[in-house]
């Protein structure tokens, strides 16, 4: 079962997003396609299929492939290649079509949404953004060298979506092609737009500046590893590199929100990374927003 959670818009909604704002492929990457403005929400074929989603941990029933430990390494994705990547990767973790569903559909809808998550993703992360202006975006990913010499790698790399794969920058310190594996987003702001479970810590009154200049607090979305490279520490890595991050500024409280059900999820942030529940959706309010219940998980940082 998939578990993130994306707001919903109706079928001519979604259309008429992914068909605003055309821009042009990038005079710097003009090898690249060009992309449509658009935020990353519900698969039309919803109905139809058996998915469930949260912000959280994107967790299916496929268990990685080789249990061999994985060399991989993170860091913050800043050029346009890597967050293309990290968009091609929650568009493969994210949508998951009926059998009847053919593979050209299948494939046609998934670059689509990859397509409008990068472009979504690059205004987030240059705060470009209008409903992230208070909040700001760093995407991370995780990324294993893609040689011939590491058989698990090359398994992994067989498995992923080909526009996942990073080219050798030796001028960048990368002597070799990549693979991204795994990626997540981290939104350090008070509030997370377009959600209604928010974090509470720390308390704020109207003396202590703006959102933007004290945030106070951060939150986790858009976690996804690759299938094949499930259940190698790769989440809990980006985790930590997050909090490394946020050791010198202002945040002193890390959240994520998890699907109330999602054990795995749940046993990965509470056990294995230390959050806790703070606050959870009621039963009526997630009927009334057509989604699974969802928790709100906090990990005090300082």
């Amino acid at each position: 079962n998939l578990l993130t959670y994306f707001p919903y818009r109706s079928k001519v909604q979604e259309m008429q997003r992914a068909t605003h704002h055309q821009r042009p492929a990038r005079p710097d990457q003009p090898h690249l396609p060009s992309l449509t403005h658009c935020q990353w929400y519900a698969c039309p074929c919803k109905s139809r299929t058996s998915s469930r989603v949260t912000r959280g941990l994107a967790v299916t029933q496929a268990q990685a492939s080789s249990t061999a430990a994985l060399n991989y390494s993170t860091r913050i994705a800043t050029s346009a290649a890597e967050l293309r990547a990290a968009a091609y990767l929650r568009a493969q973790s994210f949508y998951v079509y009926p059998p009847d569903r053919s593979e050209w559909a299948a494939r046609s809808h998934r670059r689509m949404k990859a397509d409008a998550e990068w472009d979504s993703l690059t205004a987030k992360v240059e705060g470009r953004e209008e409903f992230y202006k208070d909040v700001k975006v760093v995407a991370f990913v995780a990324t294993i060298d893609d040689v011939p010499e590491q058989p698990q790698a090359q398994q992994v790399a067989v498995e992923v979506d080909p526009s996942t794969k990073l080219p050798a920058n030796p001028e960048a310190g990368l002597q070799h092609p990549q693979v991204v594996v795994g990626t997540l987003d981290l939104n350090i702001g008070r509030t997370l737009p377009a959600e209604e479970l928010q974090g509470k810590l720390p308390a704020f009154d109207a003396t202590q500046g703006t959102s933007a200049a004290r945030p106070g607090r951060a939150y986790l979305s858009n976690v996804c590893v690759a299938t094949a490279a499930r259940r190698q520490g790769v989440a809990q890595a980006l985790v930590a590199a997050v909090e490394q991050y946020l050791q010198s500024l202002p945040v002193s409280y890390l959240y994520v929100h998890v699907v109330h059900d999602n054990l795995p999820a749940l046993q990965l942030y509470q056990q294995g990374l230390g959050f806790r529940v703070e606050s959870e959706e009621t039963e009526n309010f997630a009927k009334a927003t057509s989604r699974p219940r969802r928790l709100l998980l906090c990990k005090p940082l300082k």
